[in-house]
């Protein structure tokens, strides 16, 4: 994205009393931000959600605030910008609630990547049964295809991570913090090789100090995600925001099961009680997306899927457990026929089951 974008978006998310809501309203009405800020002037029938003195100023070719830090800090330590527009951007977070108009990254964001997700997260004062667990979950899960999600912290979130690394997989880290803010510090050399794969994640301006990140990036993590399994914490812990996060936002929320006198395991058994599905092994979330491992604990690599073929997949992801055709067929875009030939490919690829009453599945 060019520096010229990248400050129209910068504008707009600082300017008083707009947020996330309010943007995704205006880029819905005006298109791409560099196409009306700084222009001076506004069409204001179009905008008539803003106060006047906020049209103004977004409407005015003077800098961000800060911009010229932000603008060296963004250069400084490489970091992109991928908003909501872009095709890159994780298609499961444009759902959400508060979805975030943009992430800055280091690293490199891959579109198939995001296509199978799962997020690990838990305490940061992990047990050793939560260590050994997550190392053999985490293994499995990865050996299956998935692209783990999780959030830098000490402890489950450090091992989900590592462990994805050590098994040649993907993982993609989302910060509390700016992502030229590495927290925990200690946490820098891991940083650095999940840029190598994937990136790190953050919503949170390059270079501004941010408080109490932490809650608001724990939707980011479960909606970018089909599911959130949950290894060890508390009733209270941020783990737990995750879990509600994903019931909220309809994903599947997993977690494990633990010695009832540990405090560590008070968070993943109240989660079973309440409905989530226990996990003793990966299997119990490959049998959730109807996945079954191979004898050599490998499963079938996740075919190529073609520029139309990927569209239709990711609308039936959208709609899981199944969606009926003719709503299929509004939501792709494609004709017909176009259609009819993608979900034979797909159907041959093995990716979709035909259901009754003219529904289709996605089988990941």
């Amino acid at each position: 994205m060019r520096i010229e974008e990248v400050r129209a978006w910068v504008k707009l998310l600082q300017a008083r009393e707009v947020g996330n809501q309010k943007a995704a309203r205006l880029i819905e009405k005006l298109g791409n931000p560099i196409d009306f800020i700084g222009k001076g002037t506004m069409p204001l029938a179009e905008v008539d959600f803003l106060p006047e003195r906020v049209i103004t100023e977004l409407a005015s070719p003077e800098p961000p605030e800060l911009w010229e830090y932000i603008s060296r800090t963004i250069e400084k330590f490489d970091i992109k910008l991928v908003s909501v527009l872009d095709d890159n951007y994780p298609r499961h977070l444009k759902g959400i609630y508060y979805t975030p108009p943009i992430l800055f990254y280091i690293g490199n964001m891959i579109k198939e990547d995001f296509n199978r997700t799962l997020a690990i997260v838990g305490t940061r004062k992990t047990s050793t049964y939560g260590k050994v667990q997550c190392e053999i979950l985490t293994r499995d899960l990865v050996r299956g295809g998935f692209t783990i999600i999780s959030g830098l912290a000490h402890g489950i979130d450090t091992l989900a991570h590592r462990t994805t690394l050590e098994n040649n997989g993907k993982t993609y880290a989302v910060m509390g913090t700016p992502c030229d803010q590495i927290y925990p510090s200690s946490n820098k050399g891991l940083a650095k090789q999940i840029i190598r794969e994937g990136a790190i994640i953050s919503e949170f301006m390059p270079g501004i100090a941010i408080n109490k990140g932490f809650p608001r990036r724990n939707r980011i993590i479960s909606g970018i995600s089909l599911g959130s399994l949950i290894i060890e914490g508390s009733r209270t812990s941020g783990a737990l925001i995750t879990a509600k996060n994903a019931v909220d936002q309809g994903r599947y929320v997993f977690a494990l099961p633990g010695d009832i006198t540990r405090e560590q395991a008070e968070g993943p058994n109240y989660l079973i009680k309440l409905g989530a599905t226990p996990v003793t092994s990966a299997d119990d979330i490959f049998e959730v997306f109807d996945m079954t491992m191979e004898k050599e604990e490998q499963l079938t690599v996740f075919p190529q899927l073609d520029v139309n073929e990927d569209k239709v997949y990711q609308v039936l992801l959208e709609h899981k457990p199944e969606i009926d055709i003719d709503k299929l067929y509004l939501e792709s875009g494609l004709s017909l026929p176009v259609l009819s030939s993608v979900l034979l490919n797909l159907d041959l690829k093995g990716v979709i089951k035909r259901m009754p009453g003219n529904r289709i599945a996605p089988m990941y």
